[in-house]
């Protein structure tokens, strides 16, 4: 097994992925936000050590992230209200996006790594705190069963617990708050 620990936020996105990436990056270490399909080979190399987003809030990724022996790996689940959730999916139409992949049955990446989080059930306006609850139990579910260590964060907890976590002195700087208005924010 690797000794190095690989560090992973399985929340899901317009939770803060972007923000808790340029926290990691702040302390020293080297973030992938959004690794996309490529995100096994990205896991193995040696140049990033926290990861975020799509696909990496999939329960089977998680599980393969859990099964595989050379990865030293620990979890961060992002606690945020499931309204603000929904209403920043609304805000920069990320839902709208999905709902016309909906619409056309896409075979997107994104679309089908949102279909496995939401355990192939429609996310609508009526049934999004259901689905996102659905999508915390879990992946906490798998966690638990793997023993893997994992922190709940949320941003006003400052840097504290989060610097405990991935074993890193606390910042000087503010926690960043990147990506309130669009998903282009550079980490």
């Amino acid at each position: 097994m690797n000794n190095s620990i690989n560090y992973f936020v399985i929340s899901l996105p317009r939770t803060g992925t972007r923000s808790i990436c340029k926290m990691a990056k702040i302390c020293g270490l080297n973030p992938k936000h959004v690794p996309h399909a490529g995100y096994n080979r990205q896991i193995i190399s040696s140049s990033y050590d926290f990861f975020a987003d799509t696909p990496i809030f999939c329960p089977s990724v998680i599980k393969n992230i859990c099964n595989n022996v050379n990865i030293n790996s620990k979890f961060i689940y992002i606690e945020k209200n499931y309204k603000e959730i929904f209403d920043s999916w609304n805000k920069i139409k990320l839902y709208r996006n999905y709902t016309n992949f909906v619409k056309i049955n896409s075979n997107n990446f994104d679309y089908k790594s949102y279909r496995e989080a939401f355990d192939n059930e429609i996310l609508t306006e009526n049934n999004y705190e259901l689905i996102f609850q659905k999508h915390k139990n879990t992946v906490f579910n798998i966690l638990n069963n793997y023993h893997k260590e994992y922190l709940i964060y949320s941003f006003d907890q400052s840097w504290a617990p989060f610097c405990s976590f991935i074993n890193k002195p606390i910042p000087e700087e503010p926690i960043p708050h990147l990506n309130i208005n669009s998903m282009e924010d550079k980490i």
